[in-house]
């Protein structure tokens, strides 16, 4: 099997804990590209946090791509060109924020440079708390994130609108996400996963957070666009991920890479499994499949 193109999920896979990509994974990733494999970035995220990325790891030059939210858009780097196919329409967002507000939990429609908000009032008393107790500033928002019960999404996602009902939800957004602590996540997404399942693809990305997206569209919808736009074949491409989206990428790639510290479910459908993303996880993969 040669492989021409290896996508990468970004938390958990490509970054450390610190959100950083290490110096070991550049360089082994800048020597790839100059062998002529294509990188692809594939993550939740929209282009504009994996821009600051892409370009480290000098992907513009040597012709990469990002695959962003999931499957929702493809992003040609070198042409600077993004091919978008698969937002959810508002009247989803609104039946999905229905569906999730009936549980103490953060509800996020996230748009390509903002985000609707939404904490019931009891969390919101929490983050109260939480921002006192850590003496964060008195503007620091009340967003979570994917490992943070708080953090300051303002840089990449700068147009924030706090919301109380789902009609203050009047656009198309990219995705839905859902956070709260861990040990309420698991009954959360095990239950969306039996009422919707029909309806949306749901999974969870951390622990303690759920994206939802519309049907079929996922990671692997976002290689088989690659597929067209490059002609690279799948089972030329390698993928490497630790979360539940991104079991279809492993599953549809002809190499399947789990990380070390992936969710167990993610570990049991991959080809192999690599080091943690704190052990270089990727640099071990490369080495060991592409004897670079």
């Amino acid at each position: 099997m040669t492989i021409k193109l290896i996508a990468m999920d970004m938390d958990g896979t490509l970054l450390r804990s610190d959100n950083t990509i290490s110096q070991n994974t550049k360089n082994i990733l800048l020597e790839a590209q100059k062998k002529g494999i294509i990188l692809a970035l594939a993550s939740g995220r929209s282009y504009a946090k994996l821009l600051p990325y892409a370009q480290q790891l000098q992907m513009q030059k040597y012709g990469g791509y990002l695959i962003e939210v999931n499957g929702m858009a493809v992003y040609d780097l070198a042409h600077a060109k993004r091919h978008v196919d698969g937002r959810m329409p508002k009247e989803n967002a609104q039946e999905v924020f229905t569906y999730f507000s009936k549980w103490k939990v953060e509800i996020i429609g996230n748009m390509d440079e903002g985000m609707y908000d939404y904490n019931p009032p009891a969390l919101l008393e929490e983050k109260k708390a939480y921002r006192k107790l850590h003496s964060l500033p008195n503007d620091f928002p009340w967003t979570g994130g994917a490992f943070e019960f708080m953090m300051d999404n303002r840089q990449g996602y700068p147009d924030l609108r706090y919301i109380h009902t789902k009609e203050e939800i009047i656009e198309d957004v990219n995705k839905i996400s859902v956070t709260y602590w861990p040990y309420v996540m698991k009954e959360v997404a095990k239950r969306a996963k039996e009422d919707l399942k029909d309806r949306y693809w749901i999974g969870l990305t951390s622990d303690k957070w759920l994206e939802v997206m519309m049907p079929n569209v996922t990671k692997a919808y976002g290689l088989k666009k690659l597929e067209m736009l490059t002609g690279i074949k799948l089972d030329e491409m390698m993928a490497i991920g630790d979360g539940e989206n991104d079991i279809e990428m492993l599953q549809m790639a002809g190499l399947g890479i789990a990380m070390g510290n992936a969710m167990e479910n993610v570990k049991r459908i991959a080809d192999d499994v690599t080091a943690t993303n704190m052990q270089d996880g990727i640099v071990a993969a490369i080495h060991k499949h592409l004897g670079i």
